[in-house]
């Protein structure tokens, strides 16, 4: 539903194509990754960056469209909003794919599982 919003948004003249396809190219990346995941038996939850992305483009996506019809000060406010996703969609991105890169490498998924034996073993 955000990636027909901000398409539209690019047809009504109110957001950067190139804001747009970087963030709808995150989404599609994303998705790919956690499904290929999930597929393997991994669950890959939602990030704290992605949850910040998902209300930041909430919130831009309202106040462009408030800001070209009703309130024309939120235009300054969903153009600042949309900055705010582009670099959360880039920072979450690559959050993912170093996640999902450490559960293609065995030893680096399951470091923290080897530190915790590792010091079970020092106690022991």
């Amino acid at each position: 539903m955000t990636s027909a919003a901000f398409l539209a948004l690019v047809q009504m003249g109110l957001a950067p194509a190139w804001m747009v396809a970087i963030v709808i190219s995150r989404e599609l990346a994303v998705t790919a990754l956690r499904n290929f995941a999930y597929s393997r038996g991994v669950a890959m939850p939602a990030s704290p960056l992605g949850k910040i992305k998902m209300v930041a483009q909430v919130s831009a996506i309202l106040a462009l469209i408030l800001g070209d019809v009703y309130l024309p000060g939120f235009l300054v406010i969903g153009r600042a909003a949309l900055w705010i996703v582009v670099v959360t969609a880039l920072l979450s991105g690559a959050d993912y794919f170093r996640r999902f890169s450490g559960l293609r490498n065995p030893g680096v998924a399951d470091i923290t599982l080897a530190r915790s034996q590792r010091s079970d073993r020092k106690a022991g």
